[in-house]
C-alpha cells in the first residue's frame, strides 16, 4: 500500500534554518503544508533530488533554479512511494528498489571510463566528475580525508594549545547545529605563519596560523569556518579531487574501495595544498556559509570583514585565491553585506573566546 503523507522538514533557501512540514504525494505534484501555514505545490517535472542514493542518507529534494528551496524527508521509502504512486512522472528520481542494479551499472559505466582511454581523459572526466560526486559514499571521503589529514597536518605540526583548540571546535560545533548534511566537522590548527584554510573530504577542517592571526574576533574565524564547511557539505573538494585525478581513482570513489585510494594518497595531499576552487563553488560556499552563520546566531559582520581585510591587504589566502582573477570582488562583498542584512539578528551569540580574543589568537607560535 503506497503512503501517501510523509513528515519532513522545509528550507526555504533564504536562510539555513528547517522548518517542519507535512508532505502529501499527489499523482501530478508534492503538496507541503509548512509548519508556519505557508502551503506549497511542487510540480514533479520541476524538483531535483540532490541527496539519499545510499542506504541511510535523508532523501534531500530542491525546488527552483537561482535560489532553490529544499526539502528533507528521512525515510528512503518515501522514494519508493513516488515511484509507486506515478511512475511516469518520477523517473527522474532515485528508486531504492534498484540500488543493487545500480552498484552493478556503477562498475560496469567504470569499466567503460577505463576503455575510453586518453581521449575520455581530456574531455570526459570533468563531466564524469560531476555526475559521479553525488555517488561517492560519505565513508569513502572520510578514509581519504583522515589520510590526507596526516599528510598535511602531520601531529608534531599542529597547535596543542587547549584553549585555542576548543574554541575553534565549539564554534564549529555551534554552526553545524544547524546543518542536516550528516557529517562530523573537527579542527584541526597548523603552527605555521600560511595565511590559509583548507576543507578535507569527510569532514575535516585545517587552519593554519596565518590566518587565525589575521582575524580580530572569533566571528571573523568563525565566517572562515562556515565556508570551509559548505566547501565539504558540497563535496566541492570531493569533485576536485575526482576532476584532476585519474579514471582509477573515480572507479575507486563511486565503488567505495578505500583501499585502492589509498595509493593516491600523496597527489591528493598536494593537489589540495594548491586547491583553487571554480568561481561558482566559491560563490556558492560564501553564500551557503553566510546562511549558517546567520541562522547560529553569529554576527555576520564578521565574516564579511575578513573578507575586507584581506582585500585591502591583497593576502589571498587558499579559499579565496579566485579573487586575484574576479572583477567583482566589491559585488561579492556587497551581495554578502546583503544577505547578512536581510536575516541579521537584533543581537548575537556571544563566541567562545571573544573576551580574550586577542591572546588567544597567538597562543600557537613557532617553536
Amino acid at each position: 500500500m503506497v503512503r501517501l503523507v510523509w513528515e519532513g522538514f522545509y528550507l526555504d533557501g533564504k536562510i539555513a534554518d528547517k522548518k517542519p512540514a507535512s508532505v502529501e504525494l499527489t499523482p501530478e505534484s508534492l503538496r507541503i503544508r509548512v509548519s508556519n501555514g505557508e502551503s506549497l505545490v511542487w510540480p514533479y517535472h520541476e524538483i531535483r533530488q540532490v541527496q539519499g542514493l545510499y542506504a541511510g542518507d535523508p532523501v534531500r529534494l530542491e525546488h527552483g533554479d537561482t535560489i532553490p528551496e529544499s526539502l528533507i524527508i528521512d525515510d528512503s521509502d518515501f522514494l519508493v512511494s513516488l515511484h509507486s504512486l506515478a511512475p511516469q512522472k518520477t523517473g527522474h528520481f532515485h528508486n531504492p528498489a534498484n540500488r543493487s542494479l545500480r552498484t552493478r551499472l556503477t562498475v560496469y559505466a567504470g569499466l567503460g571510463i577505463l576503455a575510453a582511454g586518453v581521449l575520455l581523459y581530456f574531455w570526459g572526466i570533468p563531466m564524469l566528475a560531476a555526475v559521479a560526486t553525488p555517488m561517492i559514499p560519505v565513508e569513502w571521503e572520510k578514509g581519504i580525508g583522515k589520510s590526507v589529514l596526516e599528510a598535511l597536518a602531520p601531529e608534531e605540526k599542529q597547535c596543542k594549545d587547549p584553549e585555542l583548540n576548543k574554541a575553534l571546535n565549539d564554534i564549529t560545533a555551534m554552526l553545524a547545529a544547524h546543518d542536516h548534511s550528516g557529517y562530523s566537522f573537527r579542527v584541526y590548527v597548523v603552527d605555521s605563519n600560511q595565511v590559509n584554510a583548507l576543507a578535507l573530504p569527510g569532514g575535516s577542517i585545517i587552519i593554519f596560523r596565518g590566518l587565525i592571526e589575521k582575524t580580530e574576533s572569533p566571528d571573523e574565524i568563525a565566517g572562515v569556518l562556515a565556508h570551509e564547511m559548505q566547501h565539504i557539505t558540497r563535496r566541492h573538494a570531493t569533485k576536485r579531487i575526482i576532476e584532476d585525478s585519474s579514471t582509477g581513482l573515480m572507479i575507486s570513489a563511486v565503488t567505495g574501495d578505500l583501499t585502492g585510494a589509498m595509493m593516491y594518497t600523496v597527489k591528493i595531499a598536494n593537489m589540495l595544498a594548491q586547491l583553487s576552487y571554480s568561481r561558482s563553488d566559491e560563490d556558492e560556499a560564501d553564500e551557503e556559509g553566510m546562511k549558517m552563520v546567520l541562522a547560529s546566531g553569529i554576527d555576520p559582520s564578521g565574516m564579511i570583514r575578513l573578507f575586507e581585510t584581506i582585500k585591502e591587504q591583497n593576502t589571498i589566502p587558499g579559499f579565496l585565491q579566485y579573487v586575484s582573477t574576479h572583477p567583482d570582488m566589491n559585488k561579492r562583498i556587497e551581495r554578502l553585506r546583503k544577505l547578512s542584512e536581510e536575516g541579521s539578528a537584533q543581537t548575537h551569540r556571544k563566541l567562545p573566546g571573544a573576551g580574550s580574543w586577542s591572546r588567544l589568537k597567538q597562543n600557537c607560535t613557532d617553536a
